[in-house]
């Protein structure tokens, strides 16, 4: 391992690269500096060290140095001035919304102890736009005088509700209007919002809800805080699906799901049973269902599984409210949330939430509908899904040698392969620390009967798991085959 820059050599930076690795010495020099600069311990306008220091201090040649500059250059991230030096010119605190590596009791926490950090929500940052997305800022910048002076949509800005309609109807399916669409802070934003309106349409009734045994643990701590009678669904064995059965008998009005991604065996539910979901709302007129459609559009293998608020469409009887992020296909930490109500519900949201003004700022909606209106926005998804479906493919690829011991499920979609330990004698605290001592953090499954372990790559590279799963496995004891 070579040694790393010291703190009071240059300030807040600190590089650490290794000559084993098969990445270019320059590209993890490259990838140190544009993360730094990115989460913002880099400032706009800080002078760089000079190419001659950096190759002193970690021995390696200036020649490498320059190809680390240049690409950072390229990007955008630094600018060269004439007899003076290197800058950082990308600047971090120009977005409203911050990086998620500058949080400090999320991620750079799990990064100071571990090396590597198997969060199931996290998203590759290492291959987000940043050069793109800073040729918007700057554009929007200039006519943010004119955005701030008017006054703000509450349901959020037109122009961000026009892209998101014309974006879900060409890649989801959903048919809408602008006016159905709500922009919110975040799913719990917009759960609050409809447990309220369901309060105001059913003001003389108890409205029961219901969710997936593992699903969104936020939702059911909102409604649990409201007071709201929450049923948790299991999964079958037989399909490893939710239990349908156990939904027709209860008195459930509510009924929150994933039906494209299903968590944690990733399950799709088929035509048939969302036919039959459609068919429970159906039955009554105080049912309704909330689909949560978090991250579809990272399908690996056939086409994104069409929304079931398309198959409702179809049927025009308006019960499915759609849930939407740019969590996963942008960044978690940009806090942006959308919802499509029926048209039905528009009269009650608008009497009961119409006094909310947009809880997302405004330049935030304006810099989102300005990076899909250019183009790039597509062009990263398609970017991203490629990105994504190599690594989930040699994510399986390295655990297949270990069969004997494990078995995986997801392969098809998201972030996250769900580990199944089923050989296993230890308890999934034993197993966790012994990951832990060798500087790899696991997200067991919570409340399982099983020993489940959530293993998300998004912000891992690949040269990362193929460093950690084979040190995973001989920590726990397993030969591969």
């Amino acid at each position: 391992m070579m040694p790393t820059l010291q703190q009071n050599a240059f300030q807040h930076m600190a590089f650490a690269l290794n000559k084993a690795e098969k990445e270019p010495l320059y590209s993890q020099l490259y990838q140190q500096i544009k993360q730094q600069i990115s989460c913002g311990r880099l400032v706009y306008g800080e002078k760089l060290p000079s190419k001659r220091k950096i190759a002193d201090h970690l021995n390696i040649s200036q020649n490498t140095v320059e190809n680390a500059y240049g690409q950072l250059l390229a990007e955008g991230y630094i600018e060269a001035k004439a007899r003076c030096g290197f800058f950082v010119s990308f600047q971090a605190e120009q977005f409203a919304f911050s990086n998620q590596a500058t949080q400090p009791q999320t991620a750079s926490k799990a990064s100071q102890h571990f090396r590597y950090d198997f969060n199931p929500d996290q998203v590759d940052m290492a291959h987000f736009p940043f050069a793109r997305m800073k040729k918007q800022v700057k554009k929007l910048w200039d006519q943010a005088s004119r955005i701030l002076s008017s006054q703000s949509e509450k349901q959020g800005e037109i122009v961000l509700r026009e892209q998101i309609r014309d974006y879900l109807y060409a890649s989801r399916g959903v048919s809408c209007s602008i006016d159905q669409i709500v922009i919110g802070a975040g799913v719990e934003t917009c759960i609050s919002q409809l447990i309220l309106l369901f309060d105001h349409l059913y003001p003389e009734q108890c409205v029961n809800y219901a969710m997936e045994q593992y699903g969104y643990p936020m939702v059911a701590q909102l409604l649990q805080v409201f007071n709201k009678n929450l049923i948790r669904l299991p999964l079958t064995d037989e399909n490893l699906k939710v239990d349908f059965q156990r939904l027709l008998q209860s008195a459930v009005n509510i009924f929150y799901v994933t039906p494209s991604h299903q968590y944690p065996y990733g399950s799709v539910l088929s035509i048939n049973e969302r036919l039959q979901l459609l068919q429970w709302a159906n039955q009554q007129a105080d049912r309704y269902i909330i689909e949560d459609d978090y991250d579809s559009e990272f399908r690996y293998k056939g086409k994104p599984i069409p929304a079931l608020q398309q198959l409702d469409i179809m049927t025009e009887q308006g019960k499915v409210i759609y849930l939407g992020s740019f969590s996963k296909l942008l960044m978690p930490s940009l806090r942006m949330t959308f919802m499509v109500l029926p048209q039905q519900l528009l009269p009650i949201y608008n009497r009961t939430c119409g006094l909310f003004n947009s809880t997302v700022p405004r330049l935030n909606q304006y810099l989102i509908a300005q990076f899909m209106q250019s183009g790039e926005f597509e062009k990263h998804i398609h970017r991203m899904r490629t990105h994504y479906r190599k690594k989930m493919e040699l994510l399986c690829q390295l655990l297949q040698p270990y069969t004997d011991y494990i078995r995986y499920y997801g392969e098809q979609s998201g972030f996250y392969l769900l580990l199944d330990l089923y050989t296993e004698t230890r308890s999934l605290a034993q197993l966790q620390t012994l990951a832990a001592n060798v500087g790899i953090k696991l997200y067991p499954l919570p409340d399982s009967n099983k020993k489940y372990v959530s293993l998300g790559f998004g912000n891992l590279s690949q040269q990362q798991l193929q460093q950690a799963i084979p040190l995973l496995m001989h920590t726990w004891g397993y030969a591969d085959v």
